[in-house]
């Protein structure tokens, strides 16, 4: 394909672009707050390609209340056993390659699986997850924990001793957390 044809090419496509974003919608759209505990219904998320997502902060019964709809999924979908170890699973954001004996049943119910503000950024935006790793590791550092260097592509980084401040999740370490992925 010649220069001129890809050329106009991309100019039809971005004429199509901007006319589809110049609409009359008055109505702002909604954001969601890194607080909000509300995630979108499962036929939403998966229409949208994202799973529900709770926030950093979140308590245990919120996750549990967030992960409500992917437990009843894999129970119907797994049978009963699945309720049991619901609360396990959604801890370690068990996905359908962890489990080859339940990953039918795992896939299944993928879109409506919860994840954590971060884990969603980390997979969904990895630069700003990378700007969010490098204020919580500040913040921790100037708190005084102990931490391995930061791992070049996603900025991760753990604890090299656990001292007076406590390990990864004292609340000194959740506050930096919750500082470096606040909006």
């Amino acid at each position: 394909m010649s220069p001129q044809m890809r050329l106009s090419r991309c100019a039809a496509g971005l004429v199509l672009l901007l006319a589809g974003c110049s609409g009359t919608d008055t109505e702002p759209p909604k954001v969601a707050s890194l607080r909000t505990s509300a995630a979108p219904s499962s036929a939403a998320a998966a229409a949208a390609g994202q799973r529900p997502v709770y926030p950093v902060d979140a308590t245990d019964d919120e996750r549990r209340a967030v992960s409500e709809p992917w437990v009843a999924c894999l129970v119907a979908k797994g049978g009963p056993k699945w309720k049991r170890d619901a609360d396990a699973l959604l801890l370690k954001g068990v996905t359908p390659a962890d489990d080859p004996e339940g990953k039918d049943v795992l896939e299944a119910c993928l879109a409506k699986q919860p994840e954590a503000y971060d884990d969603h950024q980390k997979r969904t935006d990895p630069a700003t997850f990378k700007d969010n790793q490098r204020a919580w590791y500040r913040c921790a550092q100037d708190a005084g924990y102990k931490l391995t260097a930061p791992d070049p592509d996603t900025a991760e980084f753990g604890l090299t001793e656990i001292g007076p401040n406590g390990d990864a999740g004292s609340p000194k370490m959740q506050e930096c957390k919750r500082k470096a992925f606040a909006e």
